[in-house]
C-alpha cells in the first residue's frame, strides 16, 4: 500500500523547505523534538542535543525544537538530487505546528503473510472518502520509470558489446588456426580424425573465452568499488549505484564460454573446409 511520511518540517533559515508546512500560526508545541537527517546534520553541524527553530512559514514565529536524534536516511535513488533536507517531527507536533489537524497524505498498510492485498484494497477504499488504494508494486512500478529507461539503455549496450566481444573472439580464433593451418593439415594427412582436431580448436576458444571472462570480471568488479566509493562520497548517501551479484558472474562466465564454443565452430568450420593438401601448399 501506500507510505506514509508524516514528517516534514523547517529549519529557521531555510526558506526553501517551508513550502512543506503552509498553514496559519499556531502555537508552539510544548516539548517540541526533532530527528534530522544526517547529510544535513554533518553540514550543518547539528548533533543529538543541539535546539534549532522551526516554522511553518517563512515569516512565522520560529518554535524551538530539541534535536533528540540524528537519523540515517534510506537510500532512496528518487531522493539523491533532493535539496531539501529532512526533519522528522511525531505526529502532535507535526498537526499543532501546522495547523493540519487530522490531515494526512498518504499512508503505509502492511498486511500480514497470506491476506488478499487487492481484497483488502476494496475494504479500505470505502472507509477513506476520496481516498486511492494502491498495491506498493504498483507504486514502485510508477515511480520507476525513469529507472526501467535506464535499465533499457543498459540492456541494449550490454547486447551490443557481446555481439561486438563475440565477431571479436571469432576473429582471432580464425587468426590462431590460420596461423597453424599447415600443422592442422599435418594432422589429418597423418589421420587424427576430424572430430579431434574441431575439438582442440573449439576447447581452445572455449578456455580462452573463459579466461577473458574472469579478467572481465575482476574489471567489472573493481570497477563497481570505485564507482560506490566516488559517488557515496560525493552525493554523502549509502544508496549503492553498481552492484556485482554472484548471479550476474556466473551469467557473464556462461555467456563467455558460449561465445567461446561459438567462435571455436566458426574456425574450425572455416579450417576444415579446406583441403589439407592446399593448406600445406601443395
Amino acid at each position: 500500500m501506500r507510505g506514509l511520511r508524516l514528517a516534514a518540517g523547517v529549519l529557521a533559515g531555510l526558506p526553501q523547505v517551508s513550502q512543506a508546512l503552509q498553514a496559519p500560526q499556531a502555537p508552539c508545541p510544548e516539548d517540541l523534538q526533532v530527528l534530522v537527517e544526517r547529510p544535513y546534520a554533518d553540514r550543518a553541524g547539528i548533533e543529538a542535543g543541539s535546539v534549532v527553530r522551526l516554522r511553518s512559514a517563512p515569516d512565522a514565529e520560529p518554535c524551538p525544537a530539541l534535536v533528540a536524534a540524528v537519523f540515517e536516511p534510506r537510500a532512496d535513488p528518487s531522493a539523491l538530487m533532493s535539496t531539501r533536507p529532512r526533519v522528522l517531527l511525531h505526529l502532535p507536533h507535526l498537526q499543532a505546528l501546522s495547523g493540519r489537524d487530522g490531515e494526512v497524505d498518504y499512508f503505509t498498510v502492511k498486511l500480514r503473510p497470506g491476506v488478499d492485498a487487492p481484497g483488502t484494497a476494496r475494504e479500505i477504499e470505502p472507509l477513506l472518502a476520496g481516498a486511492q488504494v494502491w498495491p506498493a508494486a504498483e507504486v514502485a512500478d510508477r515511480a520507476s520509470t525513469t529507472f526501467r529507461v535506464v535499465s533499457r539503455f543498459h540492456a541494449a549496450i550490454a547486447g551490443i558489446t557481446l555481439v561486438a566481444g563475440g565477431v571479436f573472439l571469432a576473429c582471432i580464433m580464425v587468426l590462431k588456426v590460420q596461423e597453424r593451418r599447415a600443422a592442422v593439415a599435418a594432422a589429418r594427412l597423418a589421420g587424427i580424425p576430424r572430430r579431434i582436431l574441431m575439438g582442440w580448436t573449439v576447447a581452445e576458444a572455449a578456455l580462452l573465452s573463459a579466461v577473458g571472462g574472469v579478467a572481465g570480471l575482476g574489471v567489472g568488479f573493481a570497477a563497481s568499488a570505485v564507482v560506490n566509493a566516488y559517488y557515496q562520497r560525493a552525493y554523502d548517501t549509502t544508496l549503492v549505484f553498481s552492484i556485482m551479484t554472484g548471479e550476474m558472474a556466473v551469467q557473464a562466465l556462461g555467456l563467455a564460454v558460449v561465445l567461446g564454443l561459438g567462435a571455436g565452430l566458426v574456425a574450425g568450420a572455416r579450417l576444415f573446409a579446406t583441403d589439407p593438401l592446399d593448406q600445406i601448399g601443395r
